[in-house]
């Protein structure tokens, strides 16, 4: 008998019904207990977007969300999870406009992750860097560059991503059993995470009641974070509870940002037309590090198209999830058409990785083209790049082929963050050092619904002679 692999579903149930027939079909799950409904594309511009037809009580994302990680076994407090503000203030605080106040705190951070590279195990490495950057932007200075904490968070991110896809391994009445054993070193880093960021809470917590005389309150991410949870409400506004919304954002901002970032730099380095790419790439980091004065600042970065379209390329062959985009019926009916009405207590899934694998959509989709989103944008300049910019295809746009940061309205709120600190990251290898890949090239495999990270690549790395 052939074990269940929900990949190999999943290729099969898209073939005979969404791509032949236009059709939902159903997938079976561990994770859930039951089937999904994955819905065919024709289908996701209506659910995603959520018209006026369905009310915004009839279709959520969370549960799919908790569900993925298994948070119940993680996060002790279920505030942390169903009453995300965190998330409100990343919505409204890391927006294209903001990333000006970041680009400079990147480019510093980038370069200290880099500084000792040589012999690598690139996952963690450039888990490394996505953490460095990430907790200097949530956190600030001195605390943000404490090699504990950094080290304590980006372990806590892994662990929370990989756990989760071991517990869905198992059978739900299994799992009460089996997830607290799984989640026992993920508690224990995260406890350890929110013992050193308590003091600076508490600390933001006193600036906030009784600032001293002359005493100005900073302008950083857990001073807007403690500004939104003292409008909700006084019990928000407790240390721990703080402190763990900063962990639960540890893992979107460091497990997903660094999945695609590390494929990025092995995509590029293993390809077979690496020369050409890395030719590329120099040229253009080199003329705007030289036109800007640096890589720190939002224009520069605005400028690296080719970097833009590596990372988007990378992101497109190189998938997170199986299925992905979970919507759960919640009350009422959907309908779907041709007959099919999914009810209430019902999960929806989308069938990301074969769309993006789709020839429907990409040219040769399974082969890494490194320009594919910029080649037809070379050579023009500002002003026709301005005429044309609602055709160009960057990191931060999704559309109903390109799917890994979310479509329509619960599209990834910080996607502005993850496309300028990916792209200044791998500017800053490129034009910096030399890089190559040691052992055979990467097998990417699935455990159940998730994708697994190429946590054994190896790499080695040196500086550029002058």
């Amino acid at each position: 008998m052939t074990a269940y692999s929900p990949r190999t579903f999943a290729n099969n149930g898209y073939s005979k019904f969404p791509k032949a027939l236009c059709r939902p079909y159903a997938l079976p799950t561990t994770w859930t207990g039951k089937a999904v409904v994955v819905v065919p594309p024709s289908q996701m511009h209506q659910l995603l977007t959520r018209p006026d037809k369905q009310a915004d009580s009839e279709i959520t994302n969370i549960p799919g969300l908790v569900e993925t990680v298994q948070m119940p076994f993680v996060i002790n407090d279920p505030d942390i999870y169903q009453n995300t503000i965190h998330f409100d203030v990343v919505r409204r605080k890391m927006t294209k406009k903001d990333m000006r106040f970041f680009a400079p705190i990147t480019e510093d951070e980038v370069g200290l992750a880099y500084e000792a590279w040589k012999t690598i195990n690139s996952w963690d490495a450039c888990g490394k860097v996505i953490a460095r950057t990430a907790q200097r932007i949530l956190i600030g200075l001195p605390l943000g560059s404490n090699e504990k904490l950094l080290e304590a968070s980006r372990l806590y991110a892994n662990s929370v991503l990989l756990g989760g896809a071991l517990m869905n391994c198992f059978p739900l009445f299994l799992r009460k059993f089996v997830g607290p054993m799984v989640a026992i070193r993920t508690r224990n880093l995260q406890a350890r995470c929110v013992r050193m960021l308590v003091p600076i809470v508490n600390e933001r917590l006193r600036i906030l009641s009784a600032p001293k005389q002359d005493e100005e309150v900073p302008e950083d991410f857990v001073q807007w974070l403690i500004a939104t949870a003292n409008k909700d409400g006084t019990e928000q506004l407790d240390a721990t509870r703080i402190a763990n919304r900063l962990i639960a954002l540890m893992t979107p901002l460091i497990f997903a940002v660094c999945y695609v970032f590390a494929y990025a730099v092995l995509d590029v380095y293993g390809s077979p037309d690496k020369e050409e790419f890395i030719s590329g790439l120099y040229a253009e980091c080199k003329h705007a590090s030289e036109k800007h004065t640096s890589l720190g600042t939002a224009e520069a970065v605005d400028s690296l198209c080719r970097v833009g379209s590596t990372i988007r390329e990378s992101m497109h062959t190189s998938d997170v999830a199986v299925t992905n985009l979970f919507r759960d019926v919640s009350a009422g009916e959907v309908d779907l058409g041709h007959g099919i009405t999914v009810t209430e207590g019902i999960r929806m899934a989308f069938p990301t990785q074969n769309i993006h694998l789709d020839p429907e959509y990409y040219e040769n989709p399974e082969t890494f083209d490194a320009f594919r989103f910029s080649r037809g944008f070379e050579g023009l300049d500002e002003t026709n790049l301005q005429a044309r910019a609602q055709e160009r295809e960057l990191i931060v746009s999704p559309t109903l082929s390109f799917l890994p940061l979310g479509y329509g309205r619960h599209a990834c709120p910080g996607r502005w963050f993850a496309a300028q600190t990916m792209k200044q990251a791998l500017a800053y290898i490129v034009l910096n050092y030399d890089v190559e890949l040691i052992g055979k090239p990467i097998n990417t495999k699935s455990l159940v619904n998730t994708m697994v990270p190429p946590v054994n690549a190896k790499m080695r790395i040196w500086r550029k002679k002058r």
